[in-house]
């Protein structure tokens, strides 16, 4: 008998994201990966994302009310998290197909690392693909460098 799969955590930081938060949804619901929690923390919106976060009850986990910033957003995520992989999808983001289950099979098969992460496609408003940042060897420095240059 095989071990379970893991459970893998996903945590959204969310305020005024109402016009990206569905589709974010969307891509982590839609996952092939069949195993996951999904939590979104929204710092008390007030541009209709807890309309949208309404639809999605019994599907998500969610809380909307003041924090301080994405990096609270994401620890009190974690903090309610019970698996076993912590992830976090930032609101205006999306998860390819695929991507949860990729993630998982490396971690299974490399349990000497710490953290993955993957291509970064950036898009405009409407979805056309602008540029993309291609994962590699992990460097701190380089990933600071490349999100300075996104933002």
């Amino acid at each position: 008998m095989s071990a379970p799969l893991p459970l893998v955590s996903v945590v959204t930081p969310s305020f005024n994201k109402g016009q990206y938060i569905e589709e974010t949804i969307v891509s982590v619901l839609s996952q092939d990966y069949p195993r996951i929690e999904y939590i979104v923390i929204d710092g008390g919106s007030m541009d209709g994302t807890r309309a949208i976060l309404e639809k999605y009850q019994g599907k998500i986990t969610w809380v909307s009310e003041p924090d301080t910033g994405q990096s609270d957003a994401i620890n009190k995520g974690w903090r309610r998290a019970k698996g076993e992989i912590l992830a976090y999808l930032n609101a205006d983001d999306t998860y390819t197909p695929g991507a949860v289950r990729t993630a998982v099979q490396y971690l299974m098969e490399h349990p000497e690392t710490g953290m993955v992460y993957g291509d970064g496609i950036l898009t405009d408003g409407i979805g056309t693909v602008l540029s993309t940042y291609r994962a590699g060897e992990f460097s701190l420095r380089e990933l600071i460098s490349c999100r300075d240059n996104i933002l």
